[in-house]
């Protein structure tokens, strides 16, 4: 079963993340620091969905901190703010997975499952 890590610090959006995605291992995190904790207790995370706007720490920062250790980690950022990014840094918005916010769960499920697979059966 494919394993995913999900950052956002609106419990609601974690919430519903976790039930939108069966199939696969979910590990919720509240902030960006229970994030890199639970990243550092997980044997593997396939991908890492993640907010980009937090209080303790950006979306990209978290990604640079988790690549150093996992160069191949798949991510999905979530955002309220991608007209925003787009204009600040478009070449790395570019590259990287991203849906705004609010998320539609069959475009979600849709961009996990061409990032990672579909979901196991249960």
């Amino acid at each position: 079963m494919k394993t995913i890590l999900v950052v956002d610090d609106d419990s609601a959006v974690l919430e519903l993340l976790g039930r939108a995605l069966g199939g696969y291992r979910v590990w919720l995190a509240r902030d960006p620091d229970e994030g890199l904790q639970l990243a550092g207790n997980l044997a593997r995370v396939d991908l890492l969905i993640t907010d980009f706007m937090m209080p303790s720490m950006t979306g990209d920062e978290l990604i640079g901190w988790l690549r150093a250790k996992r160069p191949d980690l798949k991510v999905l950022i979530l955002t309220g703010h991608s007209d925003l990014l787009d204009k600040e840094n478009p070449a790395w918005w570019a590259q990287e997975a991203h849906l705004p916010k609010p998320v539609e769960l069959t475009r979600l499920r849709a961009a996990v499952a061409d990032l990672i697979g579909p979901p196991s059966a249960a």
